[in-house]
């Protein structure tokens, strides 16, 4: 048995249900949310809703997040976050022009930190009817809903929260124009193949399962990348997300959170960048200094954190905030793959690491 903490999620896969829906997308609705491939189908069915026009982004975005908007033709142009990852208003309402065409306005909670308050929101609405709200719930999917304002749309990505091998919400609360969609199984298909594979390697610890399943994870993405029309979420994940027991993995994370939480707290090369756990618990981020060599000391000893996604250079000159993060951040898996006891190894560890980085760096 290898133990790992973090990285993709394995799968074994359900053979009767395989067997059930191979081949196979739905129709069906979770949550009265439409079922597509991914967060980034959901963005793509948006996009086409409007003829090329202006859609106003968080420089915090990685790429899958833009390129929906430019496959479609918009021009896309990242407004500054505050230190708190709030939306920087004075800045975006620089970027806001008077027209009469619709102007995208994407905004989301990063790692369940407040972007942009309901009162503003409302401010926003009558003040430039020209905006269309783009609510981006991936970061805090499971936690309660603190806002009253609603947007014209919100999507999430489901498969960051689950092992199912494809997943992403779209609420329309402006009708859609566009109710044609893909039926693409194949990336859902090398998904599982991959989860499957990982899931193996964790049994018996071969070194080629994993060389061929990063091979599958670090690539697969190229096919909706390569196509431009919004996709349906396979029967397969369908299936396994309305069978799952949603409240139970977001206590797991919550709890998880919570212990990892308390244990970095106290670690003065530590900025957690979320301190309440019942924010989000997708991951538990964290800001230190030389992020790159304390992932070094952790990956041999299987514990991976996620690196947040690399930056254009227009996006880092835009906001110095996205920039901190890109080269700082690490977030701790949280997971309910894992235990509190899980937590407790994993914050050790990260202590660990970074007081042995900062006493070299004394020496």
């Amino acid at each position: 048995m290898v133990k790992e903490y973090g990285y993709e999620y394995d799968a074994a896969r359900n053979t009767a249900l395989w067997n059930a829906t191979a081949g196979r997308t739905t129709t069906d609705t979770l949550w009265d949310a439409l079922c597509l491939r991914s967060g980034r189908d959901t963005l793509k069915a948006i996009a086409r809703e409007y003829a090329p026009t202006l859609v106003l982004m968080p420089a915090l975005a990685c790429d899958s997040m833009v390129q929906p908007f430019l496959q479609y033709g918009h021009t896309v142009r990242y407004y500054r976050l505050t230190a708190k990852y709030a939306v920087d208003l004075d800045h975006l309402r620089t970027l806001i022009p008077q027209t009469d065409m619709p102007v995208l306005f994407l905004y989301m909670d990063y790692f369940g930190n407040t972007a942009i308050d309901d009162g503003v929101l409302n401010n926003l609405r009558t003040d430039c009817p020209q905006l269309r709200f783009i609510e981006d719930r991936t970061h805090d999917l499971l936690c309660d809903n603190r806002r009253s304002f609603l947007p014209d749309y919100r999507m999430a990505s489901l498969r960051k929260w689950a092992n199912i091998p494809d997943g992403g919400l779209l609420w329309a609360y402006r009708t859609l124009k566009n109710i044609t969609f893909g039926n693409d199984t194949s990336f859902s298909e090398k998904r599982l193949q991959a989860q499957t594979m990982r899931h193996e390697f964790l049994q018996n610890g071969d070194i080629q399962l994993k060389t061929a399943f990063r091979q599958i994870f670090s690539t697969v993405s190229d096919i909706i990348d390569e196509d431009t029309i919004p996709s349906r979420m396979s029967a397969y994940a369908y299936e396994i997300a309305q069978a799952t027991d949603w409240e139970s993995i977001k206590q797991q994370r919550i709890e998880n959170a919570r212990v990892l939480t308390d244990i970095l707290h106290d670690n003065p090369h530590v900025r957690l960048i979320q301190p309440e756990a019942d924010r989000s618990a997708l991951y538990v981020p964290f800001i230190i200094a030389k992020r790159d060599e304390t992932q070094v000391q952790l990956s041999p000893i299987g514990i991976f954190n996620t690196i947040i996604w690399p930056l254009s250079d227009e996006q880092k000159a835009v906001c110095p905030i996205a920039k901190q993060t890109e080269e700082h951040m690490l977030a701790a898996p949280c997971d309910q793959r894992y235990t509190t006891a899980d937590m407790q190894v994993i914050g050790r560890e990260i202590n660990e690491a970074v007081h042995r980085i900062c006493a070299e760096e004394e020496l």
